[in-house]
């Protein structure tokens, strides 16, 4: 059977459409056998995989961004906890960090010729938040509603928007208190800045928020910020573009197999970048291993240059929370911060100092 091309006409403002004809004329003239789809909507893109699967179609190649990419691998995966057939891809998105993790060239043309050549298959895991797959992160809390406003940016292109959207945040986003059990561990009604699980490593063009995530280890990143004040966070925002921010005393990182999440308060939740929920309150996340046979680039992309360390290896808020991933219990609050925790929520109400 040929490959099934499911290409977003929206991806990349539309710029996506206007690279249609020229993507299927190269692949043409690579010879390479394949039928070519563009979506209409939202959504759509899981419809189609679902039905080429069904049509025996391998591989799937997702042609877009990581959005498309997202869809595409929740029709892949719609039946099963493993993907059937192959998933390729063509990126034509504006972030497109999955293929970057990948090493699949940026280049229309060299990417198609990495698409006819296949010369690399790795094989790759997924997630489930609830009953949506994800194959590269979940981002709550603040870092979802910096996506929400990012949406609403128009004037501006490729990472600038979601740099756009945290200033946007920051005026107005107000902290969720959140519990947190995972197979290790256990933490009550915190309130957070963020919180984050990541099977890959980079995720907004920009952001390394689990710098030293495994795509293939059987396992999930997750981080969390402690509440804090806007000038708190400006100050801690430039380390997550190396990954130096998880050495932060309110950062705490560890690795699991599931999360559970129970917010107090309603919270936005982005799987891939795609805003899933504006109002969550419970959240069940699990890793799928070796979810997915991906069609990647011939070398891994370059990771950041600071590499992280995993709760264990983290000081935060003393020495308490350090010792959670080990010991698999909870942190008392008082004990380990509460209260400023609860003098930075006020703070982040107010006016940066």
């Amino acid at each position: 059977m040929p490959a099934k091309i499911i290409l977003n006409p929206y991806a990349n403002r539309w710029g996506a459409g206007k690279m249609a004809t020229g993507v299927a004329d190269t692949l043409k003239g690579l010879g390479y056998d394949f039928d070519l789809v563009q979506t209409q909507g939202p959504g759509d893109a899981v419809m189609l995989a679902r039905q080429a699967v069904r049509e025996g179609y391998d591989p799937i190649v997702a042609a877009g961004g990581d959005g498309t990419i997202s869809e595409v691998v929740n029709g892949l995966l719609a039946e099963a906890d493993v993907a059937p057939v192959r998933l390729g891809l063509l990126p034509l998105g504006s972030a497109n960090d999955y293929v970057v993790q990948l090493g699949v060239p940026l280049d229309v043309e060299a990417a198609c010729r990495n698409l006819v050549e296949a010369r690399c298959e790795r094989v790759l895991d997924a997630g489930r938040v609830n009953d949506r797959v994800f194959m590269n992160d979940v981002n709550m809390a603040f870092g979802a509603q910096v996506n929400v406003e990012a949406a609403t940016i128009k004037r501006l292109r490729g990472s600038l928007i979601y740099l756009g959207g945290v200033f946007k945040a920051l005026r107005h986003y107000h902290l969720p208190r959140v519990t947190f059990a995972w197979d290790g561990g256990r933490l009550e009604d915190k309130p957070i800045l963020l919180a984050y699980v990541g099977i890959g490593w980079r995720t907004g063009g920009v952001f390394h928020l689990t710098p030293d995530a495994l795509q293939d280890d059987g396992q999930l990143d997750f981080i969390y910020g402690d509440a804090m004040s806007r000038l708190q966070t400006l100050r801690l925002l430039p380390r997550t573009f190396d990954g130096s921010h998880i050495h932060a005393p309110a950062v705490f990182s560890t690795r699991c197999t599931w999360l559970d999440v129970t917010s107090a308060e309603p919270m936005p939740v982005l799987a891939d970048g795609e805003i899933i929920y504006r109002d969550a309150r419970e959240l069940h996340i699990r890793v799928l291993p070796g979810a997915l046979r991906v069609l990647a680039g011939p070398q891994p992309g370059e990771r950041p240059r600071a590499k992280g360390r995993l709760a264990s290896e983290v000081d935060v808020d003393g020495s308490q929370r350090a010792e959670v991933a080990a010991r698999g219990g909870g942190v008392d609050n008082d004990a380990a911060g509460a209260g400023s925790a609860r003098d930075a929520h006020a703070e982040l109400d107010g006016p940066i100092a």
